[in-house]
């Protein structure tokens, strides 16, 4: 009996500390890690945020539109974001706050549509507050939600250590350089200067495009339609983009998938769930100019302004939306064209 009792007291106490020991590590790592440290500059900007907010780029780090070039606008994207987690933020956005965008930046690259990306959500410990894990397990029925739930709340930092070496390796980055929540792209290497840029092209093109399977069409596309919905029922302006590329990722993609075929769909999709729109295709602006990327699928903060003037250009000229609506602003001798207004 005494043993038993024993036993008992020494497993309490240990139950007790492993989870003592996982709450510090947890919130340890929701505090220190880099990119959630970010989020929560950006969170605070756009809670401050004071004027009417016209333009809102959603999305991931594909999305590098410069929202001071633009006027009243703001940044909220963050590195690895998926549709999912665009939509419950959107939602968030709509009906907990008072900031309603008239127009949204959002990039529509196949590789966002990939079957393997949406099932790769990460950094739960950020998106919880945002993402309802439990409403998307019963519409999809996927327990894989659950465990996003576990990972949020719980185990933040398991399996992530590769994001701890690197909040260490950045722990004194000046956040102050935050404005209106747009991070600066990254520009610690260029692309041009890479020794091997055919290697790194094809490993990039790889990660999430080899998911397709060489079979060039949309699966999965049920939380692209729910932030067409939302911008069609609260009428706000859609912005889609074809961020620029570097040759080297295109040409592995492009043996991958039919990125023609895939854009027609996007577009037609689109189209479906949602009238308002316009697509600015920068895709192939940057064609032999590795020195305006960081890697093989990145711009740097030169091509990142070259692609926010570009488009602060276009949409001045445009005097009424709703006339160019559908039309695509595709890229021609180093600059998107306007075309006629249907």
């Amino acid at each position: 009996m005494v043993t038993n009792k024993q036993f008992f007291k020494r497993s309490l106490v240990f139950i007790l500390l492993a989870v003592a020991i996982n709450t510090l590590l947890n919130f340890g790592y929701n505090r220190g890690m880099f990119y959630f440290r970010q989020c929560r500059v950006q969170d605070e900007q756009f809670r401050n945020y004071p004027d009417t907010l016209k333009y809102l780029m959603l999305g991931n780090s594909h999305n590098r539109i410069d929202p001071a070039l633009l006027g009243n606008g703001f940044s909220y994207i963050m590195p690895k974001e998926v549709y999912t987690q665009t939509y419950y933020k959107l939602k968030y956005i709509l009906e907990k706050t008072n900031k309603k965008p008239e127009y949204i930046f959002l990039s529509i690259d196949p590789v966002n549509f990939s079957p393997r990306v949406e099932k790769e959500m990460a950094f739960d410990g950020y998106w919880r507050k945002f993402v309802n894990y439990f409403e998307l397990l019963r519409e999809r029925n996927d327990p894989g939600y659950f465990r996003n739930w576990l990972d949020g709340y719980f185990f933040s930092y398991a399996g992530n250590y590769r994001y701890m070496l690197m909040s260490v390796v950045f722990r004194k980055t000046d956040l102050g350089l935050i404005k209106n929540g747009y991070i600066p792209a990254r520009n610690y290497r260029n692309f041009s200067k890479e020794p091997d840029r055919e290697s790194l092209g094809f490993k990039i093109a790889t990660v999430y495009l080899s998911s397709y399977g060489g079979i060039s069409t949309l699966e999965d596309t049920r939380s692209y339609q729910k932030i067409l919905t939302l911008c069609r029922q609260h009428k706000i302006h859609l912005i889609l983009l074809r961020m620029p590329f570097t040759d080297e990722y295109l040409k592995y993609a492009r043996r991958m998938i039919n990125l023609d075929q895939l854009d027609r769909e996007i577009v037609a999709l689109t189209r479906k769930y949602c009238d308002d729109f316009i697509v600015f295709d920068f895709r192939n602006d940057f064609k032999g100019k590795p020195e305006l990327f960081f890697n093989a699928d990145h711009i740097n903060p030169d091509g990142a302004s070259i692609v926010s003037n570009k488009i602060k250009e276009e949409l001045s000229k445009i005097k009424d939306f709703k006339e160019v609506t559908g039309s695509t602003f595709r890229s021609e001798s180093g600059s998107a064209a306007c075309p006629k207004s249907r």
